[in-house]
C-alpha cells in the first residue's frame, strides 16, 4: 500500500517526484551508512552467460549488480576518457569504472548531498571524485566530457528533457551517453522522443527486462537477509519493495510487462 501511495504522487507532480526521492535518497544514505550497501542498482544476470566478468573476492556479493554496469558501460571503449555517472547513489558503480575499465578520469554526480558524503568517505580510488549536482542542471561546463553514464536513476528525475539535453550540452562531439533504466511500458516512446529531439542518435536499444529479473530473482535469498538484519520496523516493506526482492510489485511488473527496463547507446 505504502509503494502505491508514492507511485500515485510521483507520477502526479514532476517538483514532488525530485522532492520525495531525494529526500528518500538523504535519509538512505545517512540512516545506512553500512560499506557492505554501495550498489542500489536491480542487477543483470543473462539467461545463458558462460563466461563470469572477473571480480576480487570481496565483491562477489554485488555481482549482478556490477554486471549491469558491465553491460551498460563496456557498450563502449571508456580506456582514457573522461567519464561522468550522473545519479551515483552510493559511489559503487563509478568505483567499478574506474577501477576496472581505467578511464582517465571518473566523476560522479548525485543530487544527494548524503549520498555524495558516503561515496567520498568508502571509495578511495585515484582519480574517482564524487559531486553534488542536479541532473537537470549538471554542473559541467558545455563539451567537456567523453561519455555519460546514468543507470536506473532517472525515473527518479521532475524532467527527463532537461535531463537529456543537458547530458547533450556536456558530451563533447562523438560523445556517448550509456543509459538503463525501467519505465512503464506505455512511457517508452516519449523516451526516443526525448532522445531524438535532443539531438542523440541512437546506436542501439535493448529491451533487458527479463536479464533484470533474472537477478532480482538470484539476488533475492541475500538481499532479504541484508534488509531482514539491517532494517528494523515499518521501514523493512517499503524497503524490500524498493530493493525490488522477489514478489515485490516492481518485480511482478518487470515480470508481466506492465513495466520495462531498456539500455541505450546513444551518441552526440
Amino acid at each position: 500500500m505504502i509503494t502505491h501511495v508514492f507511485a500515485f504522487f510521483l507520477n502526479i507532480s514532476p517538483r514532488l517526484k525530485r522532492a520525495v526521492w531525494k529526500q528518500l535518497y538523504q535519509y538512505l544514505a545517512n540512516k545506512y551508512p553500512t560499506q557492505e550497501w554501495t550498489y542500489m542498482n536491480y542487477g543483470y544476470e543473462p539467461s545463458n552467460q558462460s563466461i563470469k566478468i572477473p571480480l576480487k573476492e570481496e565483491e562477489e556479493n554485488d555481482r549482478y549488480m556490477i554486471q549491469l554496469y558491465h553491460h551498460v558501460a563496456t557498450a563502449v571503449d571508456l580506456t582514457n576518457k573522461d567519464v561522468v555517472e550522473v545519479g551515483s547513489g552510493r559511489g559503487g558503480g563509478s568505483s567499478y569504472i574506474k577501477r576496472y575499465l581505467i578511464p582517465k578520469t571518473m566523476t560522479g554526480i548525485d543530487y544527494s548531498k548524503n549520498a555524495i558524503k558516503f561515496s567520498n568517505n568508502h571509495h578511495s580510488v585515484e582519480g574517482l571524485t564524487f559531486m553534488h549536482g542536479d541532473a537537470e542542471n549538471i554542473p559541467l561546463a558545455s563539451a567537456s566530457v567523453d561519455a555519460i553514464v546514468n543507470i536506473e536513476s532517472s525515473h527518479c528525475y521532475g524532467s527527463m528533457k532537461k535531463f537529456v539535453e543537458q547530458v547533450y550540452r556536456v558530451l563533447r562531439p562523438d560523445g556517448h551517453f550509456l543509459f538503463a533504466d525501467l519505465r512503464p511500458s506505455e512511457e517508452m516512446n516519449e523516451l526516443d522522443t526525448i532522445f531524438n529531439a535532443a539531438g542523440f542518435e541512437i546506436l542501439k536499444k535493448e529491451l533487458i527486462s527479463k536479464e533484470v529479473v533474472n537477478a532480482m530473482e538470484a539476488f533475492h535469498e541475500y538481499k532479504l537477509a541484508f534488509f531482514q538484519k539491517m532494517v528494523k520496523g515499518w521501514l523493512r516493506k517499503p524497503l524490500n519493495d524498493f530493493a525490488g526482492v522477489k514478489g515485490s510489485n516492481i518485480h511482478k511488473e518487470l515480470s508481466n510487462g506492465e513495466m520495462v527496463y531498456y539500455h541505450y547507446v546513444l551518441r552526440k
